[in-house]
Formats: C-alpha cells, structure tokens, sequence
C-alpha cells in the first residue's frame, strides 16, 4: 500500500477532524508564510486562496470551507463584503468560521468586521501567533449549537 493510500484511508476513517481553509490574502509572501504556518496533514489544510474580492466570491461558489482567513483590504474588492456573501451562501447549520487577519486593526474596522459577521478579529502584526489554533479549535459563533439526538 503507497503512502497516499494509508493517508487516504486514514482522513476516511476520522471525518470532520481536517478543516478546509480558503485563505483570502493579497499579498503573496505572507501567503506562502500562511500556508506554511496553517497547514499540519489530518488538521488543517489550506484547501484554495484568493487575492481578490471577485475570486474570493467565485471559491466560496465552487467548494465548501471551515474556516475563511480573511484580509480586509484586498488587490480588488475587501475582504468585508466577501464575509457578507459566505454568511448568504452558507446554509444556518453549516456556517464557516471567519477569521479576520488585518493591518487595519482599529475599533472601527473591528466592529465593521463583527457586523459583517466575523467571529475573530486579528492584528497581523501583533496576533499571528493566535491564528493556527484559532483555525484548529474555533467555532463559528453563526452555527447553532448541536442539538444531541
């Protein structure tokens, strides 16, 4: 049995634990430092990326994601109306969790971002560090909780 095998089989057999990212991000160079940082095989996988407020649209409309790393101020577009979009896209009971990474770290852009429907708010200067276990362990405030059956 390859390799790629044993790693399939092994993601098969514990659904749920990898969270898909789409990492909305114009800059190239802390986009590589992102994937590097985020991306650990069976937990997190940096699954598509965008730099743009169009492409950010057009990934959401083409695959699912847990986790949504969002810059504000993007090449084309912000990052504010794409939180908007996924939270009308995503059906109640399957809301991504929407991580804002920006330099714009004020109030107002904080409250802007909540309002949008942003569940963390991180300084890319100061809270880096923060991101990987909020991407692992943080839950969408936008998800009802389970009901046990």
């Amino acid at each position: 049995m390859s390799t790629a095998e044993v790693q399939h089989s092994d993601m098969r057999s514990s659904p749920g634990t990898q969270r898909r990212v789409l990492l909305i991000e114009d800059s190239a160079v802390l986009t590589r430092r992102l994937i590097d940082l985020l991306s650990e095989p069976g937990r997190v996988e940096v699954a598509a990326q965008a730099s743009t407020q169009s492409e950010a649209v057009m990934r959401l409309q083409e695959g699912a994601f847990d986790v949504l790393v969002v810059d504000i101020e993007l090449a084309e577009g912000n990052g504010v109306a794409v939180i908007r979009h996924a939270r009308q896209l995503y059906p109640p009971d399957a809301q991504p969790l929407v991580v804002v990474l920006t330099n714009y770290a004020s109030d107002f852009v904080r409250d802007h971002c909540f309002a949008a429907g942003a569940d963390y708010f991180l300084d890319k200067m100061r809270d880096i560090a923060l991101l990987k276990a909020v991407v692992v362990d943080g839950h969408s405030k936008w998800t009802p909780p389970h009901s046990s059956h």
